[in-house]
């Protein structure tokens, strides 16, 4: 029998190799989608067109190379009504499209009734690039550690985290972003995505033996460094730091602004990684003293 019928077996096809373009194709899409919903918000140019690129470009291309046949991504759109994935690149080619037809409006006709209709659109397929990969992992019952409500929620969270994180970039530039509000919402974003995570693995460890494996691989096994290192410390901590810094002091150095927003985005990176690399597929016979220890007999 083989072995992944009756033992925690990890998946790899989507974080090892090649998979690797897969997990910067998860991450950058949600990081772009946040950005442009936070232009959105402060109504500026610049960061919308550079959350454009980044879904347009470094998502598209990655996904692409994942592929490894860009034919498969046209097969792919043609299922939207029983595929995540197919929605997912729907959503991703409609922002484009969108995305450029409302960055013409705003920058020759600002506040025309166009500019207005595609801003909607753009917006509403930005919200769908950012959150579609939650959905997508959510979607695969035989990975208890992806099939959690909760996953399309931190996914969100975390690429509205990153755009704001971004926003402050563009304003220590002179971008025309307030920063005192980009500061305030990365300030709120980032501890609503500490209290996600941990609910998160909370359920995920509770909902079976598959799901606390795979949380105990991040917390005290061989995923322990990225997941202390990278999601609480970079991700969390020391953004967390300067924030508390910053609020007391009511400004803080732009090196140091920068530095939190470096290390949200390494915190970005690290999260999508250990959520691709911890999900490992429920065994589909139990062994036989698993079975045995469930019914109450010797094995």
């Amino acid at each position: 029998m083989h072995e992944w019928m009756v033992s925690y077996t990890r998946q790899r096809e989507w974080i090892d190799r090649r998979g690797l373009f897969l997990w910067l194709a998860f991450y950058t899409g949600g990081l772009g989608g946040g950005l442009y919903l936070v232009s959105l918000y402060f109504n500026n140019l610049w960061g919308m067109f550079i959350g454009w690129l980044i879904v347009s470009i470094i998502k598209g291309g990655a996904h692409l190379i994942f592929l490894g046949h860009p034919l498969r991504a046209w097969r792919m759109v043609t299922r939207p009504h029983s595929s995540w994935i197919s929605r997912g690149i729907s959503f991703v080619l409609l922002f484009g499209l969108f995305g450029a037809i409302q960055m013409a409006f705003t920058y020759w006709s600002p506040g025309s009734a166009g500019e207005v209709i595609f801003k909607v659109l753009a917006g509403i397929m930005a919200f769908g690039v950012a959150i579609y990969t939650g959905f997508v992992l959510n979607s695969i019952k035989g990975v208890p550690f992806w099939n959690s409500s909760m996953l399309p929620i931190l996914f969100i969270l975390c690429g509205i985290l990153g755009g704001f994180g971004l926003s402050v970039v563009i304003a220590l530039n002179g971008g025309g972003i307030d920063l005192h509000a980009a500061e305030t919402g990365s300030r709120w974003l980032l501890l609503a995505n500490a209290v996600v995570i941990g609910i998160y693995l909370w359920t995920a460890a509770h909902r079976d033996e598959t799901g606390r494996r795979s949380v105990a691989q991040q917390l005290h096994g061989e995923m322990a460094g990225m997941f202390w290192i990278g999601i609480v410390a970079l991700g969390i901590v020391i953004p967390a730091v300067i924030a508390l810094v910053s609020l007391a002091s009511g400004s803080a150095a732009s090196g140091l602004l920068l530095t939190g927003v470096a290390c949200e985005i390494a915190g970005g990176l690290a999260l999508r990684y250990c959520v691709l690399k911890a999900g490992a597929y429920k065994p589909l016979v139990a062994r036989p003293h698993a079975a045995a220890q469930a019914s109450g007999r010797p094995a």
